[in-house]
C-alpha cells in the first residue's frame, strides 16, 4: 500500500498535558478515514499536526512520502475544511473558491474554469454572486468542500464538516459529501466524535480516547468486533453483562455466569488479555430477538440464551420498536423493526433470546 498520509509514533503535548500519545496510521490514495472519538481524545490535534498548524515533539508526519517537519500549512498540499467553514464573509461565492487558487499561483486564466468545476460538483452554480450571509448552513459548507477542493490537494482534512448542521440536513449532505470525496477521489480524513457521521462516510474508521488509537477496522468490524469496552459503548448501543466464565458448552461455545445469577452462551473469544474469570459481555439490542410462542424466535440458532423479564417501557419510534424489559433486576434494551405486529404492554411477562454469536465479550476494564 503507498501511503498518501503516514504517522508514525506521533505524541504531542501542551506543558504537562499529552494530546497525542504515540500514534501512527498510514492512509491509502482515494480512501476516506473517519478519526472518531468524544472531545479532548486527541483527534483535532492530529489533524492539526497533519495541516500543519502544530508541530509533535516527538515523530513524524509524512505526506506523499515527504517529511513535514517544518513545512507550514501553505506549503503543504492540503485542503481544509473547518468546523465554522471560515468564509470570509465580504467575498462572493466565486471569490471564496478562487482564493486557494490565486494565493497558491494557479494560472489566472485558468482559475475561473476551476471555479465553475468545483462549484457544478457541489451544485451551487447559479450561487456565484451571492456572499456567505445570503446563504444556508449547507450551502455554505458546500462552498467550504469547493474551496478546499479546488487546488486539487494530495490529502482533504475536515473538522467536524457537519456539525454546524441540524439533524436532518446532516443526514441528507452525508451522503452528497461521500458522493463528492469519491467522485473525485480524494484522500480523505474526517474529524468527528458523531458516530453515524463516522461510519457512513468512513473507509476506515480510527477510534481514539485519551490521546490514544483504541480501534482500526471497517466500520462493520468496529462495530461486530470491539476488541474494548470503551469502542463498543462508543459505537452504537449496548447491553451489558460481567461476572466469570464458567466452562465449555461445546461447539466452540463458552458458558458465561453474570454477577446477576444469569447463563449466558457466548463464542469464547481469543484474547490473551482475558483472564478466565473475569469478563464484560455486550449484546446489541438489535440482536436480542422476543420469542413467539413456539418459542423459537426468528433467526435464533442452536445454544442461543433465554431470558425471562418483564417490559417496564415500550416506545413505537415510527419503523423501530424500543422495548426496555427488567430482567433479574437490571434493564435490558431490545430494539426490533415494526411490521404491525401487537405490541407488549408494561407489567407483561416475556422471554427474549440472543444466539452465541451475538455476544460480543471483551476483557474487563477495558
Amino acid at each position: 500500500m503507498t501511503a498518501v498520509v503516514e504517522l508514525n509514533h506521533v505524541t504531542k503535548r501542551f506543558g504537562s498535558f499529552v494530546a497525542v500519545d504515540d500514534v501512527s496510521f498510514a492512509i491509502a490514495k482515494g480512501q476516506i478515514v473517519s478519526l472518531l472519538g468524544p472531545s479532548g481524545c486527541g483527534k483535532t490535534t492530529t489533524l492539526r499536526m497533519i495541516s500543519g498548524f502544530d508541530d509533535p515533539e516527538e515523530g513524524e508526519v509524512l505526506i506523499s512520502g515527504v517529511n513535514m517537519k517544518g513545512k507550514r500549512p501553505y506549503e503543504r498540499n492540503v485542503g481544509l475544511l473547518f468546523q465554522d467553514y471560515a468564509l470570509f464573509p465580504h467575498m462572493t461565492v466565486n471569490q471564496n473558491v478562487a482564493y486557494g487558487l490565486k494565493y497558491r499561483g494557479f494560472d489566472a486564466k485558468a482559475i475561473p474554469g476551476r471555479v465553475s468545476q468545483m462549484l457544478d460538483l457541489v451544485k451551487l452554480t447559479g450561487f456565484e454572486s451571492r456572499r456567505p450571509g445570503q446563504l444556508s448552513g449547507g450551502q455554505q459548507q458546500r462552498v467550504a468542500l469547493a474551496r478546499a477542493l479546488a487546488i486539487s490537494p494530495e490529502v482533504v482534512l475536515l473538522d467536524e464538516p457537519l456539525s454546524a448542521l441540524d439533524a436532518k440536513l446532516r443526514q441528507e449532505l452525508r451522503l452528497e459529501l461521500k458522493e463528492i470525496l469519491n467522485a473525485v477521489g480524494a484522500t480523505t480524513i474526517v474529524v468527528t466524535h458523531d458516530q453515524e457521521e463516522a461510519m457512513s462516510l468512513g473507509d476506515i474508521v480510527i477510534v481514539m480516547n485519551d490521546g490514544r488509537i483504541m480501534q482500526k477496522g471497517a466500520p462493520t468490524e468496529i462495530y461486530a468486533a470491539p476488541k474494548t469496552k470503551f469502542v463498543a459503548e462508543f459505537i452504537g448501543r449496548s447491553n451489558w453483562f460481567s461476572g466469570r466464565f464458567a466452562g465449555a458448552a461445546g461447539n466452540g461455545v463458552a458458558r458465561f455466569e453474570t454477577s446477576e445469577g444469569l447463563s449466558i452462551n457466548a463464542l469464547k473469544p481469543d484474547d490473551p488479555r482475558m483472564a478466565d474469570d473475569d469478563f464484560e459481555l455486550c449484546v446489541r439490542p438489535e440482536r436480542i430477538n422476543r420469542l413467539e410462542g413456539n418459542g423459537n424466535p426468528s433467526g435464533a440458532g442452536e445454544g442461543q440464551t433465554i431470558l425471562k423479564g418483564q417490559v417496564r417501557d415500550i416506545a413505537h419510534l415510527g419503523s423501530d420498536i424500543h422495548l426496555v424489559v427488567n430482567v433479574s433486576g437490571r434493564s435490558l434494551v431490545v430494539i426490533e423493526q415494526y411490521h404491525g405486529q401487537t405490541l407488549e404492554h408494561a407489567g407483561e411477562e416475556i422471554e427474549v433470546a440472543f444466539r452465541p454469536e451475538d455476544c460480543i465479550v471483551v476483557p474487563a476494564n477495558s
